[in-house]
């Protein structure tokens, strides 16, 4: 699903009250023109940012002092004569005004050291309590600005506290009353999520209490984990979408937008994904991203069923700047002209992810078990999403346990039904296990844990019909497991695909061969890889393998299991590994986004796309349930050749550069 903004403009304007003659170059209708040339649809519009200052008059928050004039109210009218929605952005835990006027309002570290910026520091800012009495200002302003425009809708940015909490005296006395000791981190992070949750829920019923179209998003609140409890899913009732701040090259990385989105596209909620036309991060001013990147990232969003939010930010002076609108305006262009194929269009997800992430872990980072699936699967062109434990697992043909999903009593009982109702699992290492780790909560998995291997590597030979039944055979070598893996016996019934073979010794200072591991020297009669019916299992964690070591061995390791339990995949050809691949559903029609551009780290953890590359003329097969009317490139291309055999449409593509949507009728 997208929002019915496909072309949007986050418009930054963290402006210092330190600069003077704000706006003077602003002309309504130069900025209103300039946005409808580049084909924007929305630009989110700020009432209030980091330092504290308010852009428009008000008798609440603080104008801005070099500020003569209505801004605020001068963009949402002249975007509104061109048709352009214009949200409003409200910044609520940074607001440096109030933070030097109002100490006592300050968040507090567990370590008792206000929390943000400290003196004398030259980056960050610094943090407001959300259970103080700056909340009742936030509301305030709020309300103010309900009360004078007519809002399309509301961006309140940086919605969260300290990690792991604020401990001020306000919020020691309310875990007091909760029952929470102030002394635990999970307790202390469950206050964190209440605080922010009783925020938004006041705020929510400010904003449809007045306008109730009005659309509501609150931004660092994104974060997935394997409990629902602890995640966004617990939030999005207060929210009319989701946005997706992913500035792949500001600290990001090209992996976290395509890892939220196929979180965040399983729940009720349209989605926007945003990035910026910086070259780094926010505020970049004189950074421009190249062509190749801004389309990417943008076509990227699109495939993954969401609209598209570029962020810019406005000079002081109130001029857009054209050249950066030319370069916006030739990506939107292209947005614009699919976007036909691209309403009511979801992605179809045939493969489920458990997520093996906890939401509440310091940092809220993606487990590197999820970072390797993710990888993986995009790299096969499988076509999946990421599911929590609550989630419906019977939509899907395959479920995917990577590494360490830990199955309670009511996830067990869902596989196991799931199981019995004809669908497939692929689980690794520690998956599935009861939490003493003596055994597995499912005997469909069909081995018997036998204590922890002996030596760390091992090595993992595969039975030759294993290794042949990929798409590209496997070499029959001894292939090196780095990590520790679970001493596993198969069961009477349960088919060995791959056998532990261990190395000479684990590597020590009193033990050591050559330059690294000792070589392989026995085979042991544990299993590396066994098949139970429609489960297969692995006994090491290959999924955080993958993204920790990137042996190709263990992507072709899985996409073999893959083969074994899904034999008709949605998308099958042989793209190079390097092309995404997304197929989407949007009525009796069916699309395939297709990909290609790949990210070079240039710069010490800065990685950067500057050109489009071209995927070679192949066939492409697309499983669909009858001959389809027509195919052809998207928006407007050519009919391309194609036959129907064996429920697949086989599909001639031509000479792709960078993006091409195909259309299948």
């Amino acid at each position: 699903m997208v929002t019915r903004s496909l072309r949007q403009i986050h418009l930054d304007f963290h402006t210092s009250p330190l600069i003077t003659n704000l706006a003077t170059a602003f002309d309504p209708a130069d900025f209103a023109h300039t946005l409808r040339q580049a084909h924007v649809d929305s630009v989110t519009c700020f009432a209030k940012c980091h330092h504290g200052m308010s852009y428009y008059p008000t008798s609440i928050g603080v104008r801005h002092p070099g500020l003569t004039r209505d801004l605020l109210g001068e963009q949402i009218a002249a975007c509104h004569t061109e048709g352009i929605k214009a949200p409003v952005y409200l910044s609520v835990v940074w607001d440096e005004h109030a933070a030097a006027h109002h100490p006592e309002w300050r968040q507090v570290t567990v370590d008792g050291r206000l929390a943000g910026r400290q003196p004398f520091e030259v980056h960050g800012w610094r943090y407001l309590c959300m259970n103080s009495p700056y909340l009742d200002y936030v509301a305030a302003q709020t309300a103010e600005l309900l009360d004078a425009y007519a809002l399309d809708g509301l961006f309140f940015d940086i919605v969260m506290e300290t990690e792991p909490a604020c401990v001020c005296e306000r919020c020691l006395v309310l875990m007091d009353e909760l029952g929470l000791d102030p002394t635990r981190p999970q307790d202390l992070r469950q206050k964190a999520r209440i605080v922010a949750q009783r925020a938004m829920a006041r705020l929510t019923a400010l904003v449809h209490a007045r306008q109730p179209e009005t659309s509501i998003f609150y931004n660092s609140r994104l974060r997935f984990g394997a409990d629902p409890d602890t995640s966004s899913a617990a939030e999005l009732r207060f929210q009319t979408h989701v946005e997706i701040e992913s500035l792949p090259s500001g600290g990001w990385g090209y992996n976290h937008f395509p890892l939220y989105a196929r979180v965040f596209s399983q729940y009720d909620r349209p989605m926007l994904g945003m990035t910026a036309r910086f070259h780094k991060t926010w505020s970049d001013f004189g950074g421009l991203k190249s062509h190749a990147a801004l389309s990417y990232e943008c076509m990227r969003m699109l495939a993954a069923g969401a609209g598209c939010s570029i962020g810019d930010q406005l000079h002081p002076r109130g001029a857009l700047e054209k050249p950066v609108y030319a370069r916006i305006g030739q990506v939107y262009e292209r947005v614009r002209a699919l976007e036909p194929f691209l309403i009511g269009a979801t992605p179809v997800a045939e493969i489920g992810v458990l997520i093996t992430s906890d939401a509440d872990a310091p940092g809220g980072l993606a487990s590197r078990s999820d970072e390797g699936a993710l990888r993986m699967l995009m790299e096969e062109h499988a076509q999946f999403a990421l599911l929590d434990r609550a989630a419906d697992l019977r939509p899907f043909k395959l479920i995917i346990a990577p590494d360490a999903v830990q199955f309670d009593a009511a996830l067990a009982a869902n596989v196991a039904d799931y199981l019995n109702n004809g669908g497939a699992m692929l689980l690794s290492h520690r998956s599935g296990l009861r939490p003493d780790g003596a055994a597995f909560t499912l005997d469909a998995i069909g081995v018997r844990v036998q204590g922890a291997l002996p030596t760390i590597p091992t090595y993992l030979r595969l039975d030759p019909a294993f290794a042949e039944a990929g798409s590209a055979p496997i070499p029959g070598i001894d292939h090196v497991l780095y990590d520790d893996g679970l001493a596993v016996l198969p069961e009477a019934d349960t088919t060995t695909l791959g056998t532990i073979v261990a190395a000479y010794f684990t590597r020590s200072w009193r033990s050591f061969s050559s330059h690294h591991q000792a070589p392989p020297a026995a085979p042991t009669p544990y299993a590396g890889i066994t098949r139970h019916g429609q489960v297969i299992y692995l006994a090491h964690p290959l999924f955080r393998a993958y993204a920790e070591h990137g042996a190709p061995v263990y992507r072709q390791i899985i996409a073999t299991a893959l083969r074994l339990l899904l034999p008709e995949p949605l998308l099958v050809g042989p793209l190079p590994t390097t092309v995404e691949a997304t197929v989407q559903r949007q009525g009796a029609r069916q699309t395939i986004h297709l990909l290609h551009y790949v990210p070079q780290r240039r710069a010490p953890g800065l990685d950067i796309v500057e050109d489009a590359l071209p995927i070679a003329p192949t066939t492409v097969a697309l499983r669909v349930a009858r001959p389809p009317r027509r195919v052809y490139l998207a928006p407007d291309g050519p009919d391309l050749a194609s036959r129907y055999a064996d429920n697949y449409c086989q599909i001639e593509l031509p000479l792709i550069i960078g993006h091409a949507v195909v259309v299948v009728e």
